[in-house]
């Protein structure tokens, strides 16, 4: 999910830094999601590398220090669901499904199928006074000694590039944060969630753990159950615990490592993920696209200030940009409830 949103954000930018040129009557402008700009020493919106490789390193935090915190809310879950239980013991298929129902509403802080209730937002992005350690530790941002005599000629160009640079990806970032705590986030995990879930419970640990495979004896194939009785017989079955175990340790290394992974298949074929994309390219497109004094158009860094008040996010302002013979339409629908329902009632 954090991947997409910022993916998602960066195609945004492109996307509208392509618009703005078709409609100011740029020669030979098209309409892409692509960067095309590579070897324009001014870089534009949609194609300011080092603002957009600074942005995508923040993955780092989940990498080397959310990963743990979620690690250790897990455990927890786990010793307080199943905690109680000893490998003599014996779990019919529902009643281990109870448990992991328990756990994950531990975790989420909601029932499975409902409104995920964990705020997710610090095990995915640091906290403002820490944004500078994430750089640092993940390369980016390298150590700069004090400023010679010779270096410091010109600190106004300087301070001027680093100003503008650190407004735009703070407008990343404070978007990312937005979309991270909106309830369509919470909404979209919980189905990945349960999709991952079914398949591991469903699938694998039935079939691995519950299910009583033919055998043959003496050449002699020994006959099934009737349909009916198969289907009710993992539900009725009880097994001891490490047999649950040993299926749930050979999927922990599918779920890791498996190429292709189909835990990830189950969860890209929830059909919430796309209009979750659409929530994010159709959303605060006030603070992308405005118009300059003049009456033209102009691609906004962002930044503090932007809203007027200092703070993330903001009510879409509806907005027509003439220029020329060329229209920019903002919806004034645009805010992120708004959005996530276009894209909910077209799915």
């Amino acid at each position: 999910m954090l991947t997409r949103i910022q993916l998602n954000l960066l195609g945004r930018r492109s996307y509208l830094s392509s618009v703005v040129s078709l409609a100011t009557g740029s020669p030979q402008a098209t309409i892409s999601l692509e960067n095309n700009d590579d070897d324009n020493p001014q870089p534009q919106y949609g194609s300011d590398f080092e603002t957009n490789r600074k942005y995508l390193t923040f993955s780092w935090w989940l990498l080397n220090r959310g990963w743990a915190d979620v690690m250790a809310r897990v455990e927890d879950a786990v010793r307080r669901a199943f905690g109680h239980l000893s490998p003599r013991d014996t779990l019919t298929l529902e009643t281990f499904s109870a448990l992991t129902a328990q756990c994950r509403q531990l975790i989420e802080g909601g029932q499975p199928g409902g409104p995920a209730g964990t705020n997710w937002l610090p095990f995915l992005l640091p906290p403002k006074e820490r944004e500078e350690l994430v750089l640092r530790e993940s390369g980016v941002l390298d150590y700069s000694p004090p400023p010679t005599e010779s270096s410091s000629s010109s600190p106004a160009t300087t301070t001027t590039t680093t100003t503008t640079t650190s407004a735009s990806l703070r407008r990343l970032l404070d978007e990312t944060a937005d979309l991270i705590e909106s309830p369509p986030f919470a909404h979209v995990l919980t189905q990945l969630l349960d999709a991952g879930f079914a398949h591991l419970l469903d699938k694998k640990v039935v079939s691995g753990a519950f299910e009583t495979p033919s055998t043959q004896h003496a050449g002699a194939v020994v006959a099934l159950p009737p349909p009916q009785q198969q289907q009710q017989q993992p539900l009725n079955r009880a097994v001891l615990l490490p047999k649950i175990l040993s299926v749930l340790t050979r999927q922990a290394h599918a779920i890791g490592n498996g190429m292709p992974n189909e835990y990830l298949q189950e969860m890209e074929g929830v059909r919430d993920l796309e209009g979750f994309a659409a929530v994010v390219y159709s959303s605060n497109w006030e603070s992308e696209i405005r118009p300059d004094e003049e009456g033209g158009l102009f691609v906004s860094g962002g930044g503090q200030g932007e809203n007027g008040n200092g703070t993330r996010g903001g009510d879409v302002v509806g907005d027509v940009v003439s220029v020329e013979e060329s229209l920019v339409v903002v919806d004034s629908a645009g805010n992120l409830e708004g959005a996530w329902e276009r894209a909910t009632s077209t799915a």
